[in-house]
């Protein structure tokens, strides 16, 4: 079953729990297994909803043959979304029942499939207009009408005022510092270091990150409301169906002066303006080069970046955000690091023309193959005694030894059981299917042919048979090989 509301509010709250009741009636009185509740707190119109996309995934996977909703707008208020989940549904025999009886797979009712989800994403729209409508009017009387109020601020019914904690004064010192020369990625490291909480976690996002970023400083820079003005109506979305925004024309954004308590003078604001119009900010920011997308580091997996001044690669984590993120400080130059990858592939190209090295190499894949599929049947054989427990249960339920809620959470933990094996078993398919598409030796002897006259490394050749590079905080490197290594003993 699936029930959605479109806020967090506690009434919303209830209406789920209505919803859910509603359900679990309907599927008594039609002799129903309710094998898993889904819930979303957003709006229908878009389709990143966790509830939805777990109920899309578990569907495809068989768990369950019928979908409830108490209507077509609680699964989707978007047309194509509407229509994409009708032929999941159907790809996957799967039916829809809405308990308003405006659908109804089961019975045949979906002559006015196309005419409900019409309706329901027009009537979103029009909610959406209105919505914007109230929005500007209340921005042209000086209200803070945005989903966030600006870092060192809240909104009081509409009204911004000066937090009573430490981030005002994190505003007035990101100004201070900028003005004085420091640069943006500086402010930021800093504050890394210092554990100082982002705009992000101050609002409480559940995504939020502990990380300062230049854009961020630059943001808050740029930000007329530190001194007392509200500027907003500065973008919309594109359309009811989607997240994205699009900035609109200077002109139409709504401006209202000195409307709540500044944290900045307008004197600091404007001198900032004018700092960041002819300043030249100096970035770090990694340039392409022959291992950029290659070349990681093993401390805190983020890429690598070219230094010129350094000729080599430096922590990416490192570089942008300072020793608190990583202590990997380790240069590694280029011309080295091409030189090991040639030696390395010539090694292997001048021992594969050996046919008994080749002939080892062989049975090495044959050995590997037999033991994927030893696991493969290990993993069917406990699927399949899994499987025949859920009966057992189904009779100590009509023995009464067991109630219809441990019934329900027996077969539940099954269901999960098997699904990490199905996980598993697909992984093992995969890597058996690599297995059979290649000839190893022969292939492997192709790829390096190539190399063998080589005296520099391309970079075709190195991303057809290099997979990452890692790099340790001591500048230790490991090269992870698109096939594998003969001389690495690790399976």
């Amino acid at each position: 079953v699936y029930a959605r509301v479109s806020t967090e509010m506690d009434s919303q709250k209830t209406s789920i729990e209505n919803q859910i009741d509603l359900f679990q009636n309907y599927a008594a009185q039609n002799n129903w297994e309710v094998v898993e509740i889904y819930t979303d707190k957003q709006s229908g119109t878009k389709g990143n909803r966790p509830g939805l996309k777990a109920l899309i995934e578990d569907g495809k996977a068989g768990k369950f043959d019928v979908i409830l909703a108490k209507e077509l707008s609680r699964l989707a208020r978007n047309g194509r979304l509407s229509y994409e989940l009708r032929d999941i549904c159907l790809q996957n025999s799967i039916h829809i029942v809405c308990l308003d009886n405006s659908i109804n797979t089961i019975t045949g009712d979906v002559q006015n499939f196309g005419l409900f989800a019409w309706l329901y994403e027009n009537e979103s729209a029009t909610s959406s207009r209105r919505n914007k409508a109230a929005k500007s009017t209340k921005a042209k009387r000086g209200l803070f009408v945005g989903s966030n109020p600006p870092y060192g601020y809240y909104s009081d019914n509409g009204k911004l005022k000066i937090r009573e904690d430490n981030t005002p004064e994190i505003v007035r010192r990101i100004f201070r510092e900028y003005l004085d020369g420091k640069g943006m990625d500086s402010i930021a490291k800093n504050f890394i270091a210092e554990k100082i909480p982002t705009p992000s976690q101050i609002a409480n996002k559940s995504n939020a990150s502990p990380l300062w970023h230049a854009t961020t400083i630059k943001n808050i820079l740029n930000n007329q409301h530190y001194c007392g003005d509200l500027v907003q109506n500065r973008t919309e979305t594109i359309s009811v169906t989607t997240t994205k925004r699009r900035t609109l024309d200077v002109g139409k954004a709504t401006i209202r002066e000195n409307t709540h308590e500044p944290i900045i003078s307008k004197e600091i604001f404007q001198s900032v303006k004018k700092m960041l119009q002819t300043r030249t900010r100096t970035t770090t920011a990694p340039k392409s080069h022959l291992f950029t997308n290659v070349l990681f580091c093993e401390n805190c997996q983020k890429g690598m970046w070219y230094k010129a001044n350094q000729k080599g690669y430096r922590c990416g984590g490192n570089i942008k955000y300072g020793d608190t993120y990583c202590l990997n400080r380790a240069v590694i130059r280029e011309k080295e690091l091409k030189h090991i990858i040639i030696e390395d592939l010539h090694e292997l190209f001048h021992s594969i023309q050996d046919d008994e090295f080749v002939q080892s190499l062989q049975i090495r894949l044959d050995q590997k193959k037999a033991s994927i599929t030893n696991e493969i049947t290990k993993i069917e054989n406990k699927a399949k005694r899994i499987r025949s427990r859920k009966k057992d249960y189904l009779d100590m339920y009509a023995d009464e030894i067991i109630t219809r809620e441990e019934l329900v959470e027996y077969r539940k933990q099954i269901d999960q059981e098997v699904a990490g094996l199905e996980t598993a078993k697909i992984e093992f398919q995969a890597k058996l299917e690599e297995c059979e598409s290649e000839n190893y030796a022969i292939n492997l002897g192709k790829k390096l042919k190539e190399v063998s006259i080589l005296n520099d490394l391309t970079p075709q050749v190195l991303h057809s048979l290099v997979n990452k590079i890692t790099c340790s905080i001591e500048g230790n490197l490991r090269i992870h090989y698109n096939f594998l290594n003969p001389f690495d003993d690790q399976e």
